[in-house]
């Protein structure tokens, strides 16, 4: 998977243009690519909550929430992203003086998107060794972004039609776009839903209640 989220962003824009010919047409193709880009991080969430619930770390009902959260992230998020993602490339790549138009754009966004959440495998992990959600969010946040900037890098250099003059301030916005959509879209909404349902923070196995000791009677001396 994280190999496979490294050849796409090896060349984001070819590997999505097949099949996003009919995007200018019909924006369900964008929603649909990005459809495939969620399993992995979907079942990754589901996966570690219910997992560290099996593995004592945390109740049933609270890993439940959890990954109903993160679910819902992952695959929201990929639906939100697409589209806003395709929007602001658009823009950006209109300011650079590169094509603007939907064919182009929205297959790049589909390059930064896919790598993206191939990362997010690494959501399953910090539940099952009994550590917060948070944890996984922010790694997923940081590996995606990694790999949306070298997809991006090597479309702004050799596949994205963009001058050399420009390439620089193209991957800068491009970059920032999906950095403030990344953290905005799926990050954002699930720690605050988690918060607001009071299943947040550090995971805690349970341990049996202390044991009272009865005091030994007084002295009679």
């Amino acid at each position: 998977m994280i190999f496979n989220g490294f050849k796409i962003a090896a060349a984001p824009a070819r590997f999505w243009q097949p099949a996003l010919a009919g995007c200018p047409r019909s924006p369900g193709g964008l929603l649909a690519a990005a459809l495939t880009a969620v399993p992995w991080p979907a079942a990754a969430v589901v996966v570690g909550h219910l997992g560290s619930a099996a593995l004592g770390f945390t109740s049933p009902d609270v890993a439940v929430q959890r990954a109903a959260v993160g679910f819902v992230a992952a695959v929201g998020g990929a639906l939100v992203m697409a589209p806003a993602l395709a929007l602001a490339l658009m823009r950006i790549s209109e300011s650079s003086r590169a094509p603007s138009d939907a064919e182009r754009t929205g297959p790049l966004a589909m390059g930064l998107i896919w790598p993206a959440w191939a990362a997010g495998i690494l959501l399953a992990a910090p539940p099952l060794i009994g550590l917060g959600p948070e944890l996984g969010e922010i790694a997923w946040f940081v590996v995606g972004t990694i790999f949306a900037a070298r997809a991006l890098r090597v479309h702004a250099k050799s596949g994205g039609d963009v001058r050399r003059r420009w390439a620089g301030p193209f991957f800068v916005r491009g970059l920032l776009a999906f950095t403030l959509l990344f953290a905005v879209v799926p990050i954002a909404p699930a720690l605050a839903v988690r918060a607001a349902l009071g299943v947040e923070g550090e995971i805690a196995r349970s341990a049996p209640a202390p044991v009272s000791w009865p005091l030994p009677p007084a002295s009679d001396w």
